[in-house]
């Protein structure tokens, strides 16, 4: 069962930096481990519909509806970190901030979530986790461009081999129904990457 102290140690180990034992240490590498670990955990979940984080939920209706536009507004749940779909492929709606938009009397939705227990996620998960993590961590910790290549280089291809090995644990399934969506998840359009990544890895745009 990994945690995120494990997570962050595996990290530093594939830099060759020591080990922390508490996010509350009084040195450089807990403080990064700390501030980064969030957002990358957020970052990796949002990256493929991974199926040990993957939720359905029936939204609650809000009483006030939208100004304009659609009838009716839900909330998304709290640990909702990306929507996948709704029961009705058809269905038009519209992600704005914490809530749908749609003109359907009830909603039903599937979604990634953020997990509050590490335990649940997938070894393959850990194991990005922790070269995404040596990749953030590479140039403040080592200074080292080559070294932050090759971490990036790792997580590409085991982004592509956990993608793989996910998506044969049930039949395929399609994940659309509404703009926003489409935008975001369409295979013409290239993942979010930071600016000064390499271009490796990612798909190009059609």
């Amino acid at each position: 069962m990994a945690s995120i102290i494990d997570i962050c140690n595996i990290a530093l180990t594939n830099l060759g930096e020591q080990k922390i034992v508490s996010l509350q240490e009084n040195n450089e590498r807990a403080r990064l481990c700390n501030l980064r670990f969030p957002d990358v955990r957020d970052t990796i979940l949002r990256l493929h519909p991974w199926n040990c984080v993957t939720k359905r939920s029936v939204l609650v209706r809000l009483a006030d509806a939208p100004a304009w536009g659609f009838t009716y507004q839900y909330q998304l749940p709290n640990d909702c970190l990306r929507v996948l779909s709704l029961s009705e492929p058809t269905i038009t709606y519209r992600i704005e901030g914490r809530v749908l938009l749609t003109d359907e009397t009830s909603i039903k939705l599937k979604y990634i979530y953020r997990p509050e227990d590490l335990s649940v996620l997938d070894a393959s998960i850990i194991t990005l986790l922790g070269l995404r993590m040596s990749w953030e961590l590479s140039e403040p910790l080592t200074a080292k461009t080559q070294l932050k290549n090759e971490m990036y280089s790792k997580f590409s291809i085991e982004l592509a081999s956990a993608r793989s090995m996910d998506a044969t644990e049930g039949t395929v399934e399609y994940y659309s129904g509404s703009t926003w969506l489409d935008s975001r998840q369409s295979s013409n359009v290239s993942p979010w990457r930071p600016i000064d990544a390499p271009a490796e890895g990612y798909p190009k745009s059609s």
